[in-house]
């Protein structure tokens, strides 16, 4: 059995029970809240993919 732990991500607000697997477990154990928070993996995809998109050059009109 594996262990989880509750964590809220800091942009969309959702609680998410990360698995022990998961990249940024440790640092969510570090924390010592009740609640600690993170970025979750949608949301961290999103902000890479509208990064990208905003420096992509202009289309001509």
């Amino acid at each position: 059995m594996s262990k989880s732990i509750s964590a809220r991500c800091l942009l969309c607000g959702k609680t998410w029970d990360v698995e022990e697997d998961h990249k940024d477990f440790k640092k969510l154990v570090e924390q010592q809240k009740d609640l600690p928070t993170f970025i979750c993996d949608l949301c961290g995809y999103r902000v890479r993919h509208e990064s990208e998109e905003k420096h992509k050059p202009q289309k001509p009109m």
